[in-house]
């Protein structure tokens, strides 16, 4: 009998284990349950993220096509979404990108620096290179050239990492130009060339007449004019590709290397750019050359007319040859007009340059609350987020430890049914021998009445314990074992010649645990052996069935409802191997 229930007890804990297992697979899908609701909120918040994401993109492209006006219409749909800090980094340098190419640069570089330092902490060497590359530009207008080529150095260094060859053509572009505002004309060379070289590469018609430009200048101011205007004839091929805005500059860069050696052919590129731009560079240096050829008055004209004209260019030159003229031809009232006509223009444009920087600090302002603001929202989502998570941790510990405590309950209930079983059927043999005993002793012809008497009494006490155990085993699964119960009611339902026709799986699945632990080592008899299919509960109460309960083909069809062919199916599956 004990080595018996000490084979329970291992294959229990062995089921046991394979119980939790399943159990905490079963609280998974409790849990998937619950997680919809939460699981939406994450999504909604993801999605955003990823619109936020591809918007950024989108305004990448159209930076790269050099459409600045929708590429600001769309940071400015984004300025108050939901970032995640990869997406600030990126919006912050896409901003200052923008600043720089539309001309209206922020007031200062710290959402730069806030994109540096984010770019430095996730290692991307090309947003760095880009970040760097436009870092330097602020020292580039504040003149600052030495500052402005370590940023731009800095930003070459990272473009080695970076497979954008767009990238590196304006960061060796701009290294050119800075080496030449720092006369430092040798390195101008270096870079063009290494610009023009990267430009080749590309075949960007637009990025070979920069390079042949700064190639030419780079010439000039090494004195070697022959060179100059070799790479000069080179460019102009490639103007048609420039656009409108700079073709201007263009031509009166070529008009400038010929002014003062040929004079007619710098008109004639000076009159060429003006059709494009009346740049108020190009009215003076075409001024220059009238004065020259003694056409006064037409040189006086042009510089009156570059004088009105809207730009940052410096008009000092402009101002003293305007008053020079004025004031060596005796013209003192015209001379005090345009003195007044200078003060007015100086103070409208320190007034525009004022109200510039005024607007720019007002939205540099709003643009800082809504980040402010939309960090805070992101913090507040990310928190419910995480407490959501937590609390369904919790849960699912709760849930797991719950399932375990209970299935550790029902294993003391099989453990306790078992053990009544067992000691009814032991006392049930005891009473049948004794029974047998009494019949066999009043059969003979002397009968021994205290030895009748002895059984008989054997036989009322193994009857009163098996009523006792019997009532133990209806206050068992009455009051704790609903499972057992039922499982029982099913067995009870066989045995009166019941069917399974109607039973779902779990019912199946209560018949075949009430079984096991009424009759355990039958049970397991039919579980080890290696069956041709895996077994499932229909099939474990087939082999009960026919195994266990000595139920023949017929007696089986009937209580499952099996036809021929069902039968047949089912004991090809269960078939040992």
């Amino acid at each position: 009998m004990m080595h018996i229930i000490a084979d329970f007890e291992r294959q229990e804990s062995t089921r046991f284990f394979v119980s939790s297992i399943k159990n905490i697979y079963l609280c998974s899908m409790m849990i998937k349950k619950i997680l919809p609701p939460f699981f939406i909120l994450f999504l909604l918040f993801a999605c955003n993220g990823i619109q936020v994401s591809e918007k950024l993109d989108q305004v990448d492209s159209l930076i790269a096509k050099e459409q600045y006006d929708s590429a600001c219409a769309l940071m400015k749909d984004m300025a108050k979404a939901l970032m995640t800090n990869e997406e600030q980094a990126h919006y912050y340098l896409l901003e200052t990108q923008l600043g720089y190419l539309t001309n209206q640069p922020l007031e200062s570089d710290s959402l730069l620096d806030l994109a540096i330092t984010y770019y430095n902490k996730v290692r991307n060497q090309h947003k760095l290179a880009d970040a760097y590359y436009y870092k330097s530009y602020r020292s580039r207008i504040n003149q600052d050239y030495p500052r402005a080529i370590l940023y731009c150095k800095e930003a070459e260094r990272h473009s080695k990492h970076a497979n954008d060859i767009r990238l590196q053509y304006k960061i060796v572009e701009n290294l050119a130009y800075l080496n030449g505002r720092c006369e430092n004309d040798l390195l101008q060379l270096h870079y063009a060339k290494k610009a023009l070289s990267t430009a080749m590469k590309a075949r960007e018609g637009n990025w070979i007449a920069y390079s042949y430009n700064l190639i030419s200048f780079s010439f000039a101011n090494l004195g070697q004019c022959d060179s100059s205007y070799f790479y000069v004839q080179k460019t102009i091929p490639y103007i048609k590709y420039v656009s409108d805005t700079d073709k201007a500059t263009f031509l009166m860069n070529i008009g400038v290397l010929y002014k003062e050696s040929n004079k007619e052919k710098a008109k004639e590129y000076f009159e060429k750019a003006l059709a494009y731009d009346d740049l108020p560079e190009v009215l003076e240096h075409l001024a220059d050359i009238y004065y020259s050829e003694g056409d006064e008055e037409k040189a006086y004209n042009l510089w009156k007319k570059a004088l009105t004209k809207d730009s940052k260019y410096e008009k000092d030159n402009l101002i003293y040859s305007i008053l020079s003229y004025d004031l060596e031809r005796g013209k003192l009232v015209e001379a005090s007009k345009n003195v007044d006509e200078v003060i007015a223009i100086k103070d409208s444009m320190i007034y525009a340059l004022r109200n510039d920087t005024i607007k720019d600090l007002q939205l540099r302002f709003d643009h800082e609350v809504a980040m402010h603001e939309a960090d805070k929202k992101l913090i507040s989502t990310q928190r419910l987020i995480l407490g959501l998570i937590i609390l369904m941790g919790v849960m699912a510990i709760y849930i797991i430890i719950r399932k375990k405590k209970q299935e550790t309950k029902e294993k003391e209930y099989q453990m306790q049914l078992y053990t009544y079983t067992t000691e009814i059927n032991k006392l049930r043999i005891v009473r049948d021998n004794a029974q047998a005993q009494i019949k066999d002793l009043e059969g003979r012809k002397e009968t021994d009445r205290q030895k009748i008497c002895k059984l008989e009494e054997d036989v009322r006490n193994a009857e009163d314990a098996i009523e006792k155990y019997n009532k133990d085993i209806k206050k068992l699964l009455d009051d704790k074992a609903p499972r057992l119960n039922h499982g029982r009611l099913l067995y009870d339902h066989i045995m009166n010649g019941g069917s399974t026709i109607k039973w779902d799986k779990n019912d199946d699945s209560d018949f075949v645990y009430y079984y096991s632990s009424i009759n355990y080592e039958a049970y397991h008899n039919i579980i080890k052996v290696r069956r041709f299919s895996k077994l499932t509960n229909h099939n474990n109460v087939y082999l009960i069935l026919k195994e266990a309960l000595d139920k023949d083909d017929k007696e089986i069809k009937h209580i499952m409802g099996l036809s021929q062919e069902g039968l047949r199916s089912i004991r090809m599956r269960t078939k040992p191997l």
